[in-house]
């Protein structure tokens, strides 16, 4: 049997772009001159699935989750009852039809039984507030306008009450949808992680990983939480 030939990629050494082929300038940073050739070893044969028996949707077992409604009414018929625990909803429309202000709504009647958390990273709190002053009833939600993968791992662990695993340090950026971006030279930060002689970091996805200290990806804002606080940067990913 023929052995497979390792793949090759192309990273930015200024911002982490993974790219499958070599450019003068990179897509990501514009920086020119900073993709590096990287080999890629060749995946693991993948084991044979076993097969699975066809299932009648009757016959199908379901475990209905316990939602939490908004306080909207048509965005929890939309929701089928509500938002469930742990998902991730994405509001979509068209400039000023009324999304953040909706979603505000929503989070001002949530508060009045649970702790709420407004994250932005396009509004200034400032412009929220005025928002917030409009509709009313909205004191109790909490604000923060951040997109520092970093300070938001630090958020996290205050409002859970679970301290961030001692020589954890992570970074990134935070998109709208909650999906995270690679920061600027990122090889001279975890050069520097390693320096300060750090356990592991926890990084975007797609960021370069090339050093000597463990390394954490995650693709969302939940699974860096969860790597950070639960310590999952001890082990290479």
């Amino acid at each position: 049997m023929a052995k497979a030939k390792a793949a090759v990629q192309f990273s930015c050494s200024e911002c982490g772009y993974v790219a499958g082929r070599w450019f003068g300038k990179c897509p990501g940073c514009d920086a020119f001159g900073t993709l590096v050739e990287e080999t890629v070893a060749p995946a693991a044969a993948a084991k044979k699935a076993a097969v699975k028996p066809l299932l009648r949707l009757v016959d199908v077992a379901v475990q209905e989750a316990a939602r939490i409604e908004t306080g909207v009414p048509e965005l929890d018929r939309v929701l089928g009852g509500g938002l469930v625990p742990a998902s991730l909803v994405l509001v979509g429309g068209e400039p000023g039809v009324g999304k953040s202000t909706m979603l505000l709504m929503a989070l001002r009647a949530m508060s009045r039984d649970r702790r709420v958390l407004l994250v932005t990273g396009e509004e200034s709190t400032a412009q929220v507030k005025l928002r917030a002053d409009r509709l009313g009833g909205a004191d109790a939600v909490e604000i923060l306008a951040e997109t520092d993968l970093a300070v938001a791992l630090a958020i996290a662990s205050a409002a859970r009450r679970i301290p961030v695993k001692g020589g954890i340090a992570a970074f990134g950026e935070i998109g709208l949808t909650g999906r995270l971006r690679p920061a600027a030279q990122a090889e001279r930060r975890l050069e520097e992680c390693a320096k300060l002689g750090l356990r592991g970091v926890v990084v975007p996805s797609g960021t370069s990983t090339r050093g000597k200290i463990p390394v954490a990806q995650a693709e969302t804002l939940r699974q860096a939480i969860k790597a950070g606080l639960d310590g999952g940067a001890d082990a290479q990913d």
